[in-house]
């Protein structure tokens, strides 16, 4: 029989079959059955079990529930990315999986999901810079984590998010992505090319641009409806394994994974049209040079297109985001500027920079680059030198003036 205790304060006792003490604690009824719900630790010593008892007294006072201290790190992972995996984008799950399978599980996976500390996140850290790997991707398999602890915060798993208060340290200087400056800017505008004016001018994303069909376009109206984004899917084995192939791209009967409650467009081979990020359409304003450019580039177009996209390949098939880089690059090259590292999110940080340089609200700007809150544009800002030296030399100026 449990060792009496005063009510509401649980029950101890040892249970012979198992040679361990058991610690025992109310926690309401059964809406359904009007039964008692209990939760229950097991010790081998009476010690070790009064320690459990009074943490679940604790818990149940300052969380109003009790920990399931049985669910490890790995468990909860795969319930968490079958979860996810019903109606996350392809490129975010194949990310989520990879980090779990190459960065989490392996030194977190056999951790009580509970009773991580930050030593455990920091273990994890330093587990990935000994095999080398860059800040990126430390910073990468961090953010799986918070996020995977946060589903399990959310499921009152866990009492708090210890990954969200441990970030990871920098080794060394971040290679953050550059904005283009103002003369570079004009130089790149005067080249008279729709694709990249347009991502100057409207921080249009790179997946959100290859994604574009004329069917979207008003250009009576100057307004280009952004609806969907390209990305890849994944492939998996449809042969539940006997094709012999070790690569799921390669098998005969292979499928696209995608979520079940996604919604996308196939187009071909692995291109895919989903919402765009923050699943928020929106209505980009056009100028009149854009409206030119993109109708000159429309009546000159005459090779197949087979899915109406305003920017594909000379085949018709949709462009890869390696594509859209390469061609940034050759035409940054013929306006004379020299960034051969550059990437088209760097077009998105030049729309957010050169905005508000110019002077124009955040409210305004962000309603075309489809950033939800004034914390989400912080990453794109930057500073621009010369602009930067003519208001310190203005500020000179105006001090040293009578």
């Amino acid at each position: 029989m449990p060792k009496a205790r005063e009510h509401g304060q649980g029950a101890l006792y040892w249970v012979p079959s198992r040679k361990m003490w058991r610690a025992v604690i109310d926690i309401g009824f059964d809406p359904a059955t009007g039964r008692r719900l209990q939760k229950a630790r097991m010790s081998k010593t009476k010690d070790g079990a009064v320690k459990k008892l009074n943490q679940m007294l604790r818990e149940k006072e300052s969380l109003g529930i009790v920990l399931d201290r049985s669910v490890r790190v790995g468990e909860l992972a795969n319930a968490w990315l079958e979860d996810v995996g019903q109606r996350g984008r392809p490129r975010t799950i194949a990310n989520y999986r990879s980090h779990v399978k190459a960065n989490i599980n392996p030194t977190l996976g056999n951790r009580i999901a509970a009773d991580l500390t930050p030593a455990d996140i920091r273990r994890m850290h330093a587990a990935m810079r000994r095999r080398g790997v860059e800040d990126a991707t430390v910073a990468g398999a961090h953010r799986t984590l918070v996020t995977l602890l946060e589903h399990a915060r959310a499921e009152r798993i866990i009492a708090d998010n210890i990954a969200a208060l441990n970030p990871p340290r920098r080794t060394r200087a971040s290679k953050s992505r550059s904005s283009l400056s103002r003369a570079e800017a004009k130089s790149l505008l005067e080249l008279g090319d729709a694709r990249w004016t347009t991502a100057l001018l409207t921080g249009l994303r790179s997946g959100e641009a290859r994604a574009l069909r004329w069917s979207e376009l008003d250009l009576d109206a100057g307004v280009a409806k952004v609806s969907w984004s390209l990305t890849d899917a994944e492939y998996a084995h449809g042969c539940a394994g006997t094709c012999g192939r070790k690569i799921p791209g390669a098998c005969p009967e292979r499928q696209l994974v995608l979520a079940p409650d996604l919604e996308f467009e196939h187009l071909e081979g692995r291109h895919v049209i989903v919402r765009p990020k923050n699943s928020s359409a929106r209505e980009v304003p056009l100028t009149a040079d854009m409206r030119r450019q993109l109708e000159q580039l429309h009546s000159a177009r005459s090779g197949p297109n087979n899915h109406d996209l305003v920017w594909p390949r000379e085949n018709g098939s949709p462009k890869t985001n390696a594509d859209d880089n390469i061609d940034l690059r050759s035409a940054l090259a013929r306006a004379g500027v020299d960034r051969p590292t550059a990437t088209t999110h760097w077009l998105r940080h030049s729309y957010v920079t050169l905005s508000e340089h110019a002077g124009i609200p955040w409210a305004a700007f962000s309603g075309v680059s489809g950033h939800s809150t004034p914390e989400a544009s912080d990453p794109y800002r930057h500073v621009l030198t010369t602009e930067g030296r003519q208001a310190v030399e203005s500020l000179a100026a105006w001090l040293d003036a009578d």
